[in-house]
């Protein structure tokens, strides 16, 4: 039997009753919250199962649709008697668990570091405003209006090139040859965008272009190959603090975490081989 077959069943017991409460979703919200977190709620083969249980189950299931307390409690069932299945059967003996089993905990544990880490030192207004300074305030933003034709190989692009360097109308040639069918009814028109909102290499292509200009050479991304038209370049005035401000949270938090991975990488011994 080859490992990922042995990967895969060992996964099966492990992830099944996840799997399954998963498709009737279920939201860790819709568990009550009890004062009580080691309260009883079923006992399966003797093993009490608690609220606490059931919530971290729902937690771990991390789906979008509700699900009744019924419906999650029957999938915390079903995960006990795979479990228990699993132990009697010594499915925890098996060495790719057994690493599995490590490898999750560790995760765990990492995780729980990092989130008691945020939750003793939560982003200040400086650190926001310092963040917005550097990288938004200080930015010149720039959005472009771009017409392409998409094709499926260099060699149809460059024929393309060839003809719009004959004075080929570029709206024309979108409209018959370009394989972006959205964008073809209205000549390849893109609209107006930002950098981001496009992969790089076409962003950087369209960047390089003056207006009024098509890319004498292809560009080629996952989508296929393009011929880019820059229509226009406006600047766009950076949005003020205040309105991003509670968007600059998750940045000051990256910070942190790079910090503090910094210090414990600064104190430990770590040697690769």
């Amino acid at each position: 039997m080859n490992n990922s077959r042995i990967a895969s069943q060992v996964t099966l017991l492990v992830a099944a009753a996840l799997l399954a409460a998963n498709a009737r979703s279920v939201h860790a919200a819709d568990i009550p919250p009890q004062n009580n977190g080691e309260q009883v709620i079923v006992t399966v083969n003797g093993t009490k199962l608690t609220t606490r249980d059931l919530a971290a189950f729902a937690r771990a299931l991390n789906t979008q649709k509700p699900l009744s307390r019924e419906d999650a409690l029957q999938g915390l069932i079903d995960r006990e008697l795979l479990y228990q299945d699993a132990l009697a059967k010594g499915v925890d003996k098996n060495p790719l668990v057994i690493t599995e089993i490590l490898n999750q905990k560790r995760t765990i544990l990492s995780n729980a570091t990092v989130n008691e880490m945020l939750r003793a030192k939560p982003p200040t207004d400086a650190e926001k405003r310092k963040i917005y300074q550097e990288r938004v305030a200080n930015q010149e933003l720039k959005e472009f209006k771009a017409r392409h034709i998409l094709v499926d190989n260099e060699g149809e692009a460059k024929s393309i090139i060839a003809e719009l360097d004959k004075g080929g109308n570029f709206s024309a040639l979108a409209k018959s040859k370009s394989k972006d069918r959205a964008s073809a009814e209205n000549g390849g028109d893109l609209g107006w965008f930002n950098p981001a909102q496009m992969v790089p290499a076409f962003s950087q292509s369209a960047a390089t272009l003056e207006k009024g200009k098509f890319s004498k050479t292809p560009t080629q991304t996952q989508f296929g190959w393009h011929v880019i038209m820059l229509d226009d370049v406006r600047t766009v005035t950076p949005p003020s603090y205040d309105d991003i401000k509670d968007r600059l949270d998750d940045a000051v938090q990256s910070q942190h975490i790079n910090e503090y991975l910094d210090t414990l990488r600064g104190k430990a011994k770590i040697e690769i081989k």
